[in-house]
């Protein structure tokens, strides 16, 4: 099956020559490009898309002309707690429904009280401050890990039974999120922000796998980085309809140092790396943007 991956060279303006291919794909109907859905990576590049339109519209001489703009859905702020993608879809079928995400502040007090808890419990007691400090890190360590997809159940693993004192107190400290959390999260019928996000993203994979849609969705500057995003990119790669739009693609580099940079995280194209090794492509396999809209693919 033929994958909708496009990039846009790193010399040229990303959010301009985005929109222009997507007035391109519309062809003048502004009802169309109003049916396009397209995703990024926060609500500031939707905003900045936003006015990359206005300002095409203004260069062509049609500043007086309502424009229609694309559903734009930011998806990768999670700092916000929240993600703007098919939070309503599915919504009426109980084995699609997603509870909530934790308030953030709600979750550090309570997270608070489990450490305050084992403090106490190891004859150890913490000041409230210490606590708070402590429970501000779970809670980072809570969405790295639903990120990476890792498991707290074998955490045990990470050190050996000998290993320094000190090691093992940590390792029993950690065991809070495995063993206490999970019990606190499903009493306030939540999930962590990270976790909930990885799900939703996971479903909209599956909605659109099982029923793709009929109108364009454009995944523009995302470029991976987490299982969940690299599993809705790839379903937005395969619609007949759709398109991944990477930024600035690096097409100098050989098949050998492709893949060293996709083990390289400090390199700059690591992500996209990971992403096009995830859906077995290779940067030949990319097309440039502006090119044959998705839906005119069905022709070749």
């Amino acid at each position: 099956m033929r994958q909708n991956i496009f990039t846009i060279a790193p010399e040229r303006p990303f959010l301009a020559t985005l929109a222009r291919g997507l007035l391109d794909m519309a062809a003048g109907d502004p009802l169309k490009l109003a049916r396009m859905t397209v995703l990024l990576p926060t609500r500031r590049a939707a905003r900045a898309l936003r006015e990359a339109f206005l300002r095409l519209s203004g260069e062509e001489g049609s500043t007086g002309a309502p424009l229609l703009l694309p559903r734009l859905r930011p998806i990768g702020d999670l700092e916000a707690d929240e993600v703007a993608l098919g939070a309503g879809e599915g919504a009426d079928d109980p084995t699609l429904a997603i509870p909530p995400a934790i308030p953030e502040l709600r979750r550090r007090l309570l997270l608070t009280r489990l450490v305050l808890g084992w403090g106490e419990a190891g004859g150890n007691p913490l000041l409230p401050g210490q606590a708070a400090a402590l429970a501000t890190a779970l809670a980072r360590l809570l969405d790295a890990a639903a990120t990476e997809g890792a498991d707290f159940a074998r955490l045990h693993e990470l050190a050996p039974d000998d290993l320094a004192e000190h090691w093992q107190t940590v390792l029993r400290f950690l065991e809070i999120l495995p063993n206490a959390w999970p019990a606190v999260l499903a009493e306030e019928g939540a999930l962590d922000p990270a976790e909930r996000r990885n799900r939703l993203l996971r479903r909209q994979a599956m909605l659109w796998r099982a029923t793709p849609p009929r109108e364009p969705v454009i995944a523009a500057g995302l470029v991976g980085g987490f299982p969940a995003l690299d599993e809705l990119l790839g379903a937005i790669a395969g619609l007949e309809q759709g398109a991944v739009i990477l930024p600035g693609l690096d097409r100098a580099s050989d098949p050998d140092v492709w893949d060293a940079i996709g083990d390289d995280p400090a390199h700059p194209q690591h992500l996209i790396a990971r992403l096009l090794q995830s859906l077995d492509l290779s940067p030949d396999n990319v097309r440039d943007w502006p090119g044959p809209t998705p839906a005119s693919n069905k022709a070749r």
